[in-house]
């Protein structure tokens, strides 16, 4: 019983030892020499990552030094030096624990890859033993992956990377690795019978095989990858790699040759639809030449017919379709022509390469809103708005904006646009029924007659009025004036302004709202555009001149977007300063007017806390 309590204290206190051991070894500064490696190697110096990596590893022991070292061989392997990449690794094995062995064989096997010995990378990555850790999943996949494609094995490495797209977690790094897929097939030996498989994204790789020898012929390689893309609709590569490589094509050409402009012409959006056509056409009449521009009918089409026939036909650009749902379905077709949507889709969509959406969506006003606003000092908010999914979805853009900028939304109410009297929800917002009920319950309590004036909230900053019509704004402007709100500032989006020359719209007066620079702030070139539409099209200067100034600014956005990045941002249009964000939508900066004796007049377009103007909805 002593002999075997003695062998136990003697085992623990060789753990101990070994732990102490292996503490002392560690530098004192190895989490600042952590940070200095990986700092290199993310700007691009892996010389002195290197370097660091082997500091490192000289100065620890074990498990951790064997991390060092399979850190450094992995960057020594990015150098092409697979010679001392094979010493370190070696070096590493004698401390690995079972996952960090795992990682040696998988770079050892990247040696042999690196070296033109597929066969051997095979057979040390069958060594591997479960479990694997995550973060060495992806790269194990693609080492497989390529080492299967460098035998011959087609369909079997092609589903390892697969695998291994789907362990990626963002666009850049799944284009990376859909390049490194599409050199790999295209530096193969093609069989004489390509093998099939069950998965549809691995036959889809493998029916593009024979399709990169065509990329040197752009239209042939266009044309090829249209009917492959009829079977494999919904292939991760076509709004990938093979929009990059068709956008990598059109370097050589300044602007497209051939434009596909696609809307509903049929239909009972026409009136809007030929208003986005004939500013479309003025602002290529204005330009030429550039290219020859076809329109497609979608609701004689279909929008996706629209689409493919558009593309089969040549188009090199295409702008449309108008509608939210039509934009919805030609999602799944997009990727191989850059598109410029003219409206936004429904649903959060991946962005997509060369894939654009333009819209005159209120939602870009309720932010503007929000932002001029907060710059005029504002900091609580209430607001009305039209109750229907319009309304509510408009109130969220303008909250998330306000609140964000440091604001806070107190409260709102929604109004039936079907109605006229809207004291019940604006008493409700103001806190008017409440000083009602007040008096009542005091009258009842007393027994007594007395003079009485409601009282309205004090804690309001602004006024957010979600108003789909001038009309709406004509029957909500003077109710809130009755109300005691008058000296509230007011603000609305650019649906409350009637870009007419009627009479004045003196129930407006005071509310501040963003619109077009060609109908509030207008250059030069918006002025000429409206003359020539007041002209020519005098029942279209009215109602539709957004869609004609959209149609505009739709063609220069077109001309802008065709080779990314020869453009300067923002593109100053008739319909706002425009700029793609990050996810391929176009948003709109707008300038500022209030109503002032029943007209617009336009705001300075950089408001400040001292010039911007109080804006009351009792103002003259």
């Amino acid at each position: 019983m002593k002999k075997r309590l003695y062998i136990l204290f003697a085992i623990a206190a060789a753990a101990v030892a070994g732990c102490t051991a292996a503490t002392i070894s560690l530098p004192p500064d190895a989490q600042e020499l952590e940070i200095r490696a990986q700092s290199e190697t993310d700007a691009g110096n892996l010389g002195a990552a290197i370097r660091i990596y082997r500091e490192l590893a000289d100065r620890t022991v074990l498990a951790r030094r064997a991390g060092y070292l399979i850190d450094g061989a992995r960057l020594l392997i990015e150098l092409g030096d697979t010679s001392a990449a094979r010493q370190w690794l070696d070096e590493a094995t004698a401390a690995a624990d079972p996952d960090r062995q795992n990682s040696v064989s998988t770079l050892l096997a990247r040696v042999e890859l690196a070296e033109g010995r597929p066969d051997a990378a095979l057979s040390i990555l069958a060594t591997i033993v479960p479990p694997i850790p995550v973060e060495l999943r992806s790269e194990l996949a693609e080492t497989r992956g390529l080492a299967l494609l460098r035998v011959g094995r087609l369909a079997e490495g092609l589903g390892e990377l697969v695998a291994r797209e789907r362990l990626l977690d963002s666009a850049e790094a799944i284009l990376v690795h859909q390049r490194l897929v599409w050199d790999e097939l295209a530096a193969v030996s093609l069989p004489a019978r390509l093998p099939q498989s069950d998965d549809p994204i691995v036959a889809g790789w493998l029916a593009l095989t024979p399709l990169a020898d065509l990329a040197g012929d752009p239209g042939e390689f266009r044309r090829a990858l249209l009917e492959w893309r009829r079977v494999y609709t919904d292939h991760p590569a076509a709004g990938g790699v093979l929009a990059e490589l068709l956008s990598e094509q059109r370097l050589a050409l300044r602007y497209p040759r051939q434009v596909a402009l696609l809307l509903p012409m049929s239909s009972t959006q026409r009136p809007a639809a030929v208003a986005i056509r004939d500013g479309f056409f003025a602002a290529h009449f204005a330009a030429p030449p550039v290219a020859a521009v076809r329109v497609y009918d979608t609701t004689a089409l279909g929008a996706t017919g629209a689409y493919i026939s558009a593309q089969l036909d040549g188009a090199d650009f295409i702008v449309g379709p108008l509608l939210r749902p039509n934009v919805e379905q030609v999602i799944g077709q997009a990727g191989f022509i850059p598109t410029l949507a003219l409206n936004f889709a429904d649903s959060e969509t991946p962005f997509l390469q060369s894939f654009y959406q333009f819209a005159l969506a209120p939602e870009d006003e309720a932010h503007a809103v929000a932002e001029q606003a907060i710059a005029s000092g504002a900091r609580t908010a209430v607001a009305i708005v039209r109750s229907d999914p319009w309304g509510y979805d408009l109130l969220d853009s303008f909250r998330s904006r306000f609140e964000a900028l440091g604001g806070r939304l107190l409260d709102f109410r929604g109004y039936d646009p079907e109605q006229q009297d809207f004291s019940a929800p604006i008493e409700s917002l103001l806190n008017i029924s409440r000083s009602n009920q007040r008096r009542s319950t005091l009258t009842d309590n007393l027994g007594l007659a007395f003079e009485f004036v409601p009282r309205r909230r004090q804690d309001v900053d602004m006024i957010f009025i979600a108003a789909d019509t001038p009309q709406a704004g004509r029957l909500l402007a003077p109710q809130l004036r009755f109300h005691d709100a008058g000296d509230i500032p007011a603000y609305a989006t650019s649906a409350i302004h009637e870009p007419a020359s009627g009479p004045r719209d003196f129930d407006l007066n005071g509310i501040v709202f963003p619109d077009a620079p060609m109908l509030v702030a207008p250059d030069d070139t918006a002025t000429f555009l409206r003359r020539e539409l007041q002209t020519h099209w005098p029942q279209r200067a009215n109602r539709w001149v957004r869609f004609y100034g959209m149609g505009f600014d739709a063609y220069q956005l077109m001309t802008s977007l065709y080779v990314p990045g020869t453009s300067g941002w923002p593109l100053v249009g008739i319909s706002g300063q425009l700029s793609p964000d990050g996810q391929g939508k176009i948003r709109r900066t707008l300038p500022f007017a209030r109503f002032r004796d029943g007209r617009a007049e336009p705001l300075p377009q950089v408001p400040t806390e001292d010039e911007q103007p109080r804006a009351f909805i009792g103002a003259r």
